[in-house]
């Protein structure tokens, strides 16, 4: 019996194509030195700034203590600072924050130059897809 899975799965399909893009994602994102998740972040914060980690949370799809760990990891290396508001921890971008962010910022747009080279006019019906059926699959 062979399976169809390859191409038919919503779950393998996505995660090879996550695992494509996010080898791509890594070597555009290199001149950051970290995964291109951090710059994610970043941006996010830089959306925002401040922005508590339930923001980012519920915005970028990340559990919790993946995206607390995560501005762990950034405010050692002082691109972000904590503080506790309450029950809430608030992050904030540093000086050294808004310098990474320049190029974090650059590499988005040299991946998005990428990926608009390799996958022509799907890319934008792709997007759009991913999006729709992400929050559809969120409820």
């Amino acid at each position: 019996m062979e399976h169809e899975f390859y191409t038919k799965c919503a779950y393998f399909t996505a995660a090879r194509y996550m695992r494509s893009v996010e080898k791509i994602a890594d070597k555009v994102y290199a001149p950051t030195n970290m995964k291109p998740a951090y710059s994610y972040i970043m941006m996010n914060i830089e959306d925002s700034d401040p922005a508590s980690i339930m923001s980012i949370t519920h915005q970028l799809g990340y559990d919790r203590s993946s995206v607390s760990r995560m501005v762990k990891t950034l405010s050692d290396k002082d691109l972000v600072k904590l503080t506790s508001e309450g029950r809430s921890t608030i992050v904030s971008l540093t000086s050294q924050g808004k310098k990474f962010l320049v190029t974090a910022n650059d590499c988005r747009e040299k991946f998005g130059k990428l990926t608009d080279d390799l996958l022509g006019d799907d890319k934008a019906r792709m997007t759009a897809l991913l999006t729709s059926n992400e929050e559809k699959l969120r409820g």
